[in-house]
């Protein structure tokens, strides 16, 4: 099968050579879960071709990279003008153009897939593949309206977004042929028609297991490693862990966002809380490896909480380290058991309670709940397995 993959992926060379040019660069989650998808196609005998969107907005145009092949991925690069307006019809346009020319012929051995979330892009995409009866997939891994980027607060299901971007989204997410969603809930919300579709909260990777564990360190480290955003619960995990006053152990936070600079503030008043801030993906995942705990304190009660399944969960677990998480409602059941549950109440109190009893266990308990996490995730949701399940939901199409 020949797969047209739109996205912001980008090869592992050009990410490496993007952060060297803008050490801000912070889209860590977004490139990894494409990337596992698109190496996954590959093991599955695929042939994947990489419509590229990836952009620096502080470089612009002149960031362009030639076509290139890595690791069996073919990647194209769209460049892109540094003035939005215009850089939002160019990429309507070659998309347009692109998907349709691409999908002229033997389209039942082609189809599209597409990042949902690249909205520009999918508009002009899922058009072509419409007007030439090329089957479409969407993998939708957010909704617009629920980023915190377009709106602060979501109070019910009922409450929709009304920015641009989340308007140009509702207008081709229902044209897709078929979907991959991250929660059940993400279905009943888009997919009216019911249309076939398959729920993969995740995927790691499948080469996870030849990594060895690292050594843990002296200290007690709790760490949280993603968007610093306070309704994910970091100002209940700040208060907390520092409620909690649990001897030698320190809260590591690593990431960039809005709530970065109260975090600071904090670590200016208590040494034990160190914002570590923005540092690539693999010392983040080396560091989740060497700490004792690893934490999503993300709300479970926010409407934005039931469509969304965190990527950062799935690097979590296969660290090897323990998870403490509270339960999200997008979260199956049948994680639980690997996983510790924030379940004295979400709050700083209720924090402080689950990180006081969790550390106080012993330190082979943790290291064995650790690992029944990692074995279960790189057995049963690995990217090459995961990914079979997209191309089954094709093929029985």
């Amino acid at each position: 099968m020949q797969v047209f993959y739109l996205s912001t992926l980008a090869s592992s060379a050009a990410i490496a050579d993007a952060f060297r040019k803008d050490p801000s660069f912070s889209a860590h989650a977004v490139q990894k879960f494409h990337h596992l998808l698109t190496d996954g196609l590959v093991r599955n005998g695929c042939r994947v071709t990489v419509l590229s969107t990836f952009y620096l907005p502080n470089v612009g145009m002149g960031y362009c990279r030639k076509a290139e092949t890595v690791d069996g991925v073919t990647y194209q690069y769209i460049p892109s003008p540094n003035c939005k307006p215009v850089r939002m019809v160019w990429l309507t346009l070659v998309c347009f153009f692109r998907v349709l020319f691409w999908g002229l012929s033997h389209k039942r051995d082609k189809v599209l897939m597409a990042d949902v979330l690249n909205v520009s892009a999918c508009i002009g995409a899922v058009a072509a593949a419409r007007t030439v009866g090329l089957r479409s997939v969407g993998i939708v891994t957010d909704l617009p309206q629920f980023q915190f980027g377009y709106i602060e607060k979501e109070k019910s299901d009922q409450t929709v977004g009304k920015s641009l971007p989340v308007k140009l989204n509702n207008s081709f997410l229902p044209h897709f042929s078929h979907y991959v969603f991250l929660t059940e809930q993400m279905n009943r919300y888009v997919n009216k028609k019911n249309k076939p579709y398959l729920v993969m909260e995740g995927l790691v990777d499948m080469d996870g297991n030849k990594v060895g564990q690292q050594m843990k360190r002296s200290k007690k480290v709790v760490l949280y490693a993603g968007g610093l955003v306070e309704r994910y619960g970091l100002g209940w995990l700040v208060e907390g862990f520092i409620q909690a006053n649990i001897p030698d152990s320190e809260l590591w936070i690593y990431g960039s966002g809005p709530f970065a600079s109260s975090i600071e503030r904090s670590s200016q008043s208590f040494p034990n809380v160190i914002f570590k801030g923005i540092h690539p993906n693999e010392e983040v995942v080396e560091a989740e490896r060497m700490a004792t705990l690893l934490v999503n304190p993300r709300p479970s009660d926010e409407a934005f909480a039931q469509y969304s399944f965190p990527s950062k969960n799935m690097e979590y677990m296969v660290s090897g380290t323990p998870l403490l998480t509270t339960a999200l409602p997008g979260m199956p059941k049948e994680y639980h058991p690997h996983v510790y549950l924030f379940d004295k109440g979400e709050s700083a109190q209720g924090y402080a309670a689950s990180l006081r009893e969790i550390l106080s266990l012993p330190e082979e308990e943790l290291r064995q709940k650790g690992e029944s996490a990692r074995n279960w995730v790189l057995h049963y949701k690995n990217h090459v397995l995961q990914t079979s399940r997209i191309l089954g939901l094709l093929e029985n199409d």
